[in-house]
Formats: C-alpha cells, sequence, structure tokens
C-alpha cells in the first residue's frame, strides 16, 4: 500500500490543494492526515472552524477525492474542537472514502490503521482532546483563562490544577482501551501527540512534549508503523523525522506555519518498507 501521510494543515487551503495535487501527479490513492486540520488563526477558533466544516471548501474537497478515486484516513487533533466532530463524522458518512480512525480501527488491504486524536496536558489556554500521564508537570501557563469542558467553561490555572488531577483520562488508560492488533495486518498507528524521547517531539523552547507512555506503549506493540505529528518544529530542532521503538518505525514529517508556502509530506510504501520525506515549496 502506497500512501502520503501529512500533519498539522491547520485548514491552510493552500496546503490541502498542494496535497491534492501531489497524489494525482504521483498517482498515489491513499492518504493519512494525523491531526490539527481545521483553521486555528484569523479569528475565533469556535467560529472559523464552524465555518470551515460547515463551508464549502472541506465538501468541496472530499467530492474532488472521490472523484479522483483517492481514500482518506484522518483522525483530528488538540487544535481541532472536538465539539465539531459530530460534523466530520457526518461529511466522513456522507463520502465513504473519508475514515476517521479516532480510537477505532480501519483495515485497508493488509494494514489495519488505528488512531488517536489526544495529547498530553499543554501551556495553552484550550485543554481540548489534553489527557495526563504520571510525573507530567504543570507548565506555566500562557492565558489566565483555562477552556475545559468542549470549551464551554472558562477557569483560572490554579482551578486547572485541581480539576486535571481528579477530572482528566490518564494517556496509559486511553492508550490501553483502543483497538488490538491482529497478527496478520500490518498496523499503522496514527497518533497525534508524539512519543517521548526520541527525536519526534523537540520543541524549539529546548523541551520535549511527547508521552513517556505512548513511546512504551508502542514498544511493546511491535506495530509496523507510527505516524505522529502535533509539534511543527521538531524535525527542525532535532534533525529526526524518522527513528524506531522497539521494532516499529516512528514518523514525524513536522510541518510549515499557516500561511507559509513550504509543505511538508511523507510518501509510504508499506509493500516495499519505504518512506520519503519531502518538503514542496
Amino acid at each position: 500500500m502506497k500512501f502520503i501521510y501529512a500533519c498539522d494543515i491547520h485548514g491552510d487551503k493552500n496546503k490541502y490543494d498542494k496535497l491534492l495535487e501531489i497524489a494525482i501527479n504521483e498517482k498515489i490513492n491513499y492518504m493519512v492526515w494525523g491531526g490539527d486540520l481545521l483553521p486555528k488563526k484569523l479569528g475565533p477558533r469556535k467560529v472559523i472552524q464552524k465555518e470551515f466544516v460547515e463551508g464549502e471548501y472541506i465538501d468541496n474537497y472530499f467530492k474532488r477525492l472521490k472523484e479522483n478515486c483517492i481514500t482518506c484516513v484522518l483522525i483530528p487533533g488538540n487544535d481541532d474542537l472536538d465539539r465539531f466532530d459530530a460534523k466530520i463524522n457526518d461529511l466522513c458518512s456522507k463520502y465513504n472514502n473519508i475514515i476517521n480512525v479516532d480510537k477505532t480501527k480501519v483495515t485497508i488491504g493488509d494494514v489495519d490503521f488505528i488512531g488517536l486524536s489526544n495529547v498530553l496536558d499543554n501551556p495553552f489556554k484550550s485543554k481540548n482532546r489534553v489527557l495526563m500521564e504520571d510525573g507530567l508537570e504543570m507548565e506555566e501557563q500562557l492565558s489566565q483563562e483555562i477552556w475545559i469542558e468542549h470549551d464551554t467553561r472558562v477557569i483560572t490555572p490554579e482551578e486547572w490544577r485541581k480539576y486535571r488531577e481528579t477530572d482528566v483520562e490518564k494517556m496509559k488508560d486511553v492508550l490501553d482501551r483502543l483497538p488490538k492488533m491482529e497478527n496478520n495486518k500490518k498496523t499503522v498507528f496514527v497518533f497525534h501527540d508524539p512519543p517521548y524521547g526520541i527525536g519526534l517531539d523537540n520543541c524549539s523552547v529546548g523541551i520535549k512534549a511527547g508521552s513517556k507512555d505512548m513511546a512504551k506503549y508502542i514498544t511493546e506493540s511491535g506495530a509496523y508503523m507510527s505516524l505522529h505529528g502535533h509539534i511543527h518544529e521538531s524535525p527542525d530542532v532535532s534533525g529526526v523525522w524518522r527513528a524506531k521503538l522497539g521494532n516499529t518505525v516512528c514518523i514525524q514529517p513536522g510541518q510549515s506555519e499557516l500561511g507559509e508556502k513550504s509543505f511538508t509530506y511523507v510518501i509510504i510504501d508499506t509493500d516495499k518498507d519505504t518512506q520519503e520525506r519531502f518538503i514542496k515549496m
């Protein structure tokens, strides 16, 4: 199976158009999107994301994928407000070539895709899709407003400190509930958060933002491959976009910021066991 993997597009129509152009030109019939698909800037997030998921562009884009016989496997990311998950699933139902694998599994040929949109707690004011793990300290918050419960409730950072101790699930527990692997399939994880400590989670401020529980889970799984995103700059900071945990190849292509002309993606061939990273201007 040959597919294009990209993540952190953040509603950038130029990047979406480039992605489709690449797939058509390369005659690739599968895409995998690793989260953060909706806009996050240019206005209040809940307003611009609502306009995007209900607008003509993404609907027409999915239609163009179908017309070109392209199947797309996707997960949301932490910047994609979960209040719009139902709308995304409605679009997936409308176009049977678009498949949301968040916390579920889809089989295409001899490959199983299993997805997870959640990430560890971060210093951003929106605590959308965040999880905890043992030993995870609370970074200094970038806002004195913390948004919780589908971004409908506002609390202070101190209130958040107490809230997350009892009301936020742990990464380990969520991973343990994911669909089980099958021995006769090549399992590909599509996890928005990167694993800790192998060069895929390096932030420009010098910290590692990945999950230790996820790293342990992947290592013990023996999965064929694990695809990640979330930390746009990590490959530039660490110099690493591909690494291994046990027998599992882990990939984090990185991504340019919204409005930048460059677009980063990886072409993966599971039959030939090849992965190649590209930066298209």
